[in-house]
């Protein structure tokens, strides 16, 4: 099956090399043929969005994005055919010292300009329900939870997180509506040093955007799970973007924010604990200790106080750690 198809594109006599996996069940690996590399990669279509990273690929690359250009897909095989960004990662740059402020800056230039092409998206993607954002936020209850004390928790428990959910997410529901990256951090952007403007910053993993708030992506970016952003350059990008909106906006929007930032580390603490207990990948657990430092700032802003309460009450500070088994 994968050797028809990359016959089929012309390559004869070529070498793969695995590339380390993400947290999906895609497996990638560089093609090299002659002088030229590509990425190939396979995508089990009942357990990837494929239908997704196409349309937002021809999407992102219509509206003058930097995405791996698709060479060629076999969507009934999830078989993938792309152009291939190299070794330029963010995360490589900033781990050989490249300005950290220069990297964040191009990336938060990237997202103003997608928001405000989210007029192209607005009627033709999922939007990012109140459901959705519920059932996201169940993976904490579902595979943390039991993770820690043992046991699930009980329905009084249950119900009354979700009840609190329910209510902080109505003034994010009802604001300004934009397309959603939904995993806008370094590890899914590249510097392209010899592309123009915005096009330097290349964008990945994008198959799960949605219609959805503003705020999401920033607080992915600012608030990450996997590295902690120098204070500093936190400020100047959260300001940058503020500095976009009116001043009766800004109030509104610093409350979406902190509700979405503390709506996704929930959420990555159940993602991270179920990588490792179904999926056997542990390396994930080693930012569960950030993840909780993020929420817990978080928590302390009024516009939470109710969350914060649940937490003090049900899940007290002695029992945020990594899962141990």
């Amino acid at each position: 099956m994968k050797k028809s198809f990359l016959i089929k594109n012309g390559f004869k006599n070529y070498s793969l090399k695995p590339i380390k996996s993400d947290a999906s069940f895609r497996k990638f690996f560089r093609i090299k043929q002659k002088h030229k590399e590509f990425i190939f990669f396979s995508s089990p279509k009942l357990k990837e969005n494929n239908t997704g990273y196409i349309k937002i690929s021809k999407l992102f690359f219509k509206i003058g994005l930097s995405v791996p250009k698709i060479i060629d897909y076999d969507k009934k095989k999830g078989l993938f055919l792309i152009e291939d960004f190299g070794k330029n990662t963010y995360s490589k740059y900033l781990r050989n010292g490249f300005s950290e402020y220069k990297l964040y800056d191009l990336a938060v230039e990237n997202l103003m300009y997608l928001q405000k092409k989210s007029c192209f998206f607005l009627k033709k993607n999922p939007k990012y329900t109140n459901e959705k954002f519920i059932d996201e936020i169940k993976l904490f209850l579902l595979w943390y939870w039991p993770a820690i004390f043992k046991k699930k928790p009980k329905i009084l428990i249950i119900n009354s997180f979700l009840k609190i959910w329910k209510e902080l997410l109505k003034p994010v529901l009802r604001g300004k509506k934009v397309i959603v990256h939904r995993d806008f951090h370094i590890d899914n952007l590249f510097f392209l040093k010899d592309r123009i403007g915005i096009q330097k910053c290349g964008l990945i993993d994008f198959q799960d955007a949605v219609v959805g708030p503003r705020a999401y992506d920033l607080g992915s970016l600012l608030e990450d799970a996997r590295r902690d952003v120098n204070k500093r350059i936190y400020n100047q990008i959260y300001t940058k973007f503020e500095n976009t909106l009116n001043k009766n906006d800004k109030k509104r929007f610093k409350k979406e924010y902190q509700i979405l930032a503390a709506n996704r580390h929930i959420k990555v603490i159940g993602i991270f604990t179920r990588l490792f207990m179904r999926d056997r990948k542990k390396k994930y657990l080693k930012h569960i200790p950030r993840l909780w430092r993020l929420l817990e700032k978080n928590l302390e802003s009024i516009n939470l106080l109710s969350l914060k309460l649940w937490f003090d009450e049900y899940f007290p500070k002695k029992y945020r750690i990594k899962p141990k088994f």
